[in-house]
């Protein structure tokens, strides 16, 4: 005997919520009655999302346009006033729109907090966002009541809005707090490397205290000059003094460096790797469960009858009772003659419901239509989970199996577009062109401009332009519109084709109105845009297609990391304002008048701050911050901008560069570096083939190549 279960607009609207979280990896510890469910739904739409995004990013780039303004040409205050004065905004419109942010910002969290299932205690980033709310707003208030709107303390709470918002950016930050305690090992290491050296620095290098005052005369300079030793800033200059009165010195140095720089740090970089690895594993482990348990509990939800919702979900979820106003007329009713399987009709009513892909949705029904379970009307469990649980990967085959043109009549035209040779003579082409633009130019740089219409070059671009114009039309014609125009290569070759014709036609224009000059000017450019086929060389080799892949999957996936160093760069950015204000930078830019030691004045004295005339590298505005930091983050000649910024408040501020260099260089950069690696080795997983470094070798000097011809004949 069979149960006929009755659906309610609960019910159904519950199964499309599991289904969005289950695609979007989210988790169910939400609330599940229906006002609750609708207003869930809003906040996960596109519209509430840009929204939200909009209101961090408009709080962020506040920054930009606070006292100090960024608004100036140049951060170079040594320069002309009109060149660094900035545009500053009225002192209430910045913060009003801040107010206004905040209170959209409370509002989101107070949402947050309605839905969430979990207690604000056990969801330690829904209490992190309380704290900094309250946080914010009170020193908001507090600085806003006394006017001292000058101090920016309250403005690093900004990021967290940024990061909160973001799984993976929490993944990531889980991740890097799971790799501390091996990180704070290695780094512990390199510390008493410091020490033991820095002391032995210090007794062997006692007796030349001439050579040595600024590297080795107390155990600060000593431990700060084998710190920026390690990122080699400073080599050769710390150990020149000292191997000029004796080279048996020089064993000193040798060893620190490989000891720290090529060992530790090598090491340090060998440990973020391995924990990155293990915790990106345990991490898409935990996403796919994830999905699993939603898929499960949306099955759940759609065989359960309403007046016996399953224990299992009001256990998980402690879902609320539905009610019976909730139900569907009876003319609405959904009935299915067995509780453990589900009607394909109403997963087709859900998935038509469901906020995804569009391209899935066609995914979805296609193997729906496909299916053997279409036939008997049902899907149980386990063929429901499958139909959603690796979406991605089945969605990327299917759609490149849609793509393939059909027509049996034209099998002779894809075989020439597929032929190898085929590829290689319009590759052979740019390659010609390249050549005889080289000739033409070594043997007559000033006169290959004056019969641009009658040289071997000209024709050849005419030669090549109707080429890659048919070599288009026939692989559009071989492959069709679809697989044409979702290959990346193909899509390289047809915009460099449109933007020569384009420039040909534009060629003829001047030629017809005997523009001479522009008409030099335009065959350039078709030069240029010709040469750069030889890329297509990247996408031929199959090695190169994998590094080529790997490069654009970075570029991708690089947006969550950076997003993490971009808040890292926006809180010491504000930091590095209120420590070093720019009335400070002026009393640097004072300095260049004083003597080094009584000896030598700072502006004349080699790779100094002031000889070196960095002073437009300052914490005087937000943006010059950012500058700043950056290059400290280079770490080429950082030392000479930490001495200018701490060589008259004392030692302690030094601190704030290393925990920088410390956080930045050494963490997030290796944790980027790992992301690499990790991309780099799931990608070739067989050899690497010597000739893919031939051919980088060679597209590297191609590319500088033909930059440097522009620039050369562009000043003949």
């Amino acid at each position: 005997m069979t149960v006929t279960p009755l659906l309610s607009k609960h019910s159904v609207l519950r199964a499309i919520v599991y289904v969005e979280n289950a695609l979007a990896y989210k988790s169910l510890f939400h609330r599940s009655d229906f006002v609750c469910l609708k207003m869930y739904r809003f906040m996960q739409s596109l519209l509430y999302r840009i929204l939200y995004g909009t209101t961090v990013a408009i709080l962020m780039l506040l920054a930009f346009v606070e006292h100090p303004s960024s608004l100036s040409k140049s951060s170079d205050f040594t320069l002309n006033a009109n060149d660094t004065r900035s545009i500053d905004l009225p002192f209430g419109v910045t913060h009003s729109i801040e107010f206004f942010c905040i209170l959209l910002l409370i509002a989101d969290f107070s949402c947050r907090w309605y839905l969430s299932e979990l207690s604000i205690k056990r969801n330690k980033w829904l209490l992190a966002y309380a704290a900094v709310n309250a946080i914010h707003l009170l020193l908001f208030w507090m600085f806003i009541g006394t006017r001292w709107y000058s101090l920016r303390v309250y403005r690093v709470c900004r990021p967290f809005y940024m990061i909160q918002n973001s799984s993976i950016m929490k993944k990531m930050l889980k991740s890097i707090r799971k790799s501390m305690p091996e990180v704070a090992g290695v780094l512990s290491v390199l510390f008493l490397n410091l020490v033991i050296f820095g002391l032995s620095g210090l007794i062997i290098f006692s007796y030349n205290k001439d050579g040595g005052s600024n590297y080795f005369d107390n155990i600060t300079s000593a431990l700060w000059s084998l710190l920026v030793l390690i990122t080699t800033a400073n080599n050769p200059d710390v150990m020149i003094p000292y191997y000029r009165e004796n080279r048996i010195v020089s064993f000193f140095f040798v060893v620190f460096i490989w000891l720290a720089t090529y060992g530790l740090m090598n090491l340090l970089l060998a440990v973020i790797y391995n924990q990155f690895r293990q915790n990106f594993k345990v991490s898409v482990l935990d996403m796919v469960a994830r999905r699993q348990v939603a898929l499960r509990a949306a099955f759940e939800v759609l065989t359960q009858p309403a007046q016996r919702t399953s224990s299992k979900i009001s256990e998980s979820l402690e879902a609320a009772n539905e009610s019976d106003e909730d139900l569907i007329e009876d003319e609405s009713y959904i009935s299915y003659p067995k509780p453990n399987v589900l009607e394909v009709s109403l997963v087709i009513e859900v998935i038509n419901q469901t906020r995804i892909n569009s391209g899935y949705k066609k995914y979805v029904f296609a193997k729906l239509e496909s299916s053997e379970n279409f036939q008997t009307d049902y899907l149980d469990k386990e063929d429901f989970i499958k139909l959603f649980l690796d979406i991605e990967t089945d969605y990327a085959e299917w759609y490149a199996a849609q793509c393939e043109y059909s027509d049996v009549g034209i099998a002779s035209l894809r075989a020439i577009a597929n032929n190898k040779f085929f590829e290689l003579v319009g590759t052979l082409l740019a390659v010609i062109n390249t050549g005889a633009l080289l000739i033409v130019i070594s043997e007559k740089p000033d006169e290959h401009h004056k019969r641009s219409g009658d040289d071997v070059v000209f024709f050849l671009n005419i030669v090549i332009t109707i080429y890659f114009f048919l070599e288009q039309v026939l692989r559009i014609l071989s492959f069709g519109v679809k697989k044409y125009f979702s290959t990346f290569r193909y899509c390289y070759d047809c915009l460099l084709t449109i933007v020569i014709i384009i420039l040909m036609i534009t060629f003829y224009i001047h030629k017809l109105r005997r523009h001479v000059e522009a008409m030099d000017n335009t065959l350039r450019l078709v030069n240029l845009c010709i040469c750069l086929r030889i890329v297509r060389v990247l996408l031929q080799v199959k090695k190169l297609q994998y590094v080529l892949g790997t490069y654009l999957t970075l570029i991708r996936q690089m947006q969550v990391y950076l997003g993490i160093l971009i808040a890292l760069v926006y809180v010491f950015a504000i930091i590095g304002m209120e420590l070093f204000e720019p009335k400070y930078t002026k009393l640097i830019h004072n300095m260049n008048a004083t003597k080094d030691n009584g000896t030598v004045l700072l502006r004349e004295e080699c790779g100094t701050y002031w000889n070196l005339g960095y002073f437009s590298l300052n914490f005087d505005d937000f943006f010059a911050s950012i500058v700043t930091l950056f290059t400290l983050m280079v770490v080429n000649n950082w030392h000479v901008i930490v001495d200018a910024f701490t060589r008259d408040r004392g030692s302690l501020y030094i601190i704030y560069f290393i925990v920088w260099w410390v956080l930045c260089v050494l963490i997030v950069l290796n944790v980027i570096i790992a992301l690499i690696l990790d991309a780099f080795i799931d990608r070739f997983v067989v050899g690497f083939d010597p000739i893919c470094l031939v051919f980088l070798v060679f597209l590297s000097i191609y590319l500088s190549t033909s930059i440097s011809l522009y620039l050369i004949i562009s000043h003949l």
